[in-house]
């Protein structure tokens, strides 16, 4: 498990890394998880604008990054890691879908209990709803946070797949 100590030092490196070194690792993302790479940037039937893009990519790398540093080993995600997590997810969201609020309320609870890599889950449900005193940081549309947690959340449930046992 990605402790939190692990998390709050990638977040802070990630913050840090200058416009000059980012290439470079995106490059790297791109060699060793191609796929997963392309489920970041492929957001093409998404609503999300540019900002919200980058912010879902920013995102993604830093998750790339804590699970690279996981005991185990991380595997190249594969095609079907992610079907496999996509389907999971939305199997998921129709039964949330006819439970009550509080059910829900419960439900989302219980998975960051339960859930594998629960800080690594806990820094995708703080970046993507962290607000900015920058008034030039525009965060991810309100509207539109459910969507980039879903598309993290199988992200990440792909990286947990793809551990090495």
């Amino acid at each position: 498990m990605i402790s939190e100590e692990i998390v709050t030092e990638t977040w802070q490196r990630m913050a840090t890394t200058s416009s000059y070194d980012a290439p470079a690792i995106i490059q790297q993302m791109q060699e060793e998880q191609p796929v997963a790479f392309g489920f970041l940037v492929n957001l093409d039937d998404m609503p999300f604008n540019l900002n919200e893009r980058e912010i879902v990519l920013y995102v993604g790398v830093a998750v790339w990054q804590m699970m690279r540093q996981s005991e185990r080993k991380l595997r190249k995600a594969t095609g079907n890691k992610f079907r496999k997590a996509e389907d999971a997810n939305v199997e998921w969201l129709e039964k949330m879908s006819v439970a009550s609020e509080v059910d829900f309320y419960a439900a989302t609870q219980l998975m960051l209990v339960d859930y594998p890599e629960p800080e690594v889950l806990g820094y995708i449900i703080e970046a993507i709803m962290e607000e900015s005193e920058d008034p030039d940081d525009i965060p991810i549309r309100d509207e539109y946070t459910g969507l980039a947690f879903l598309h993290l959340k199988i992200l990440l449930d792909a990286f947990i797949a793809s551990l090495a046992p």
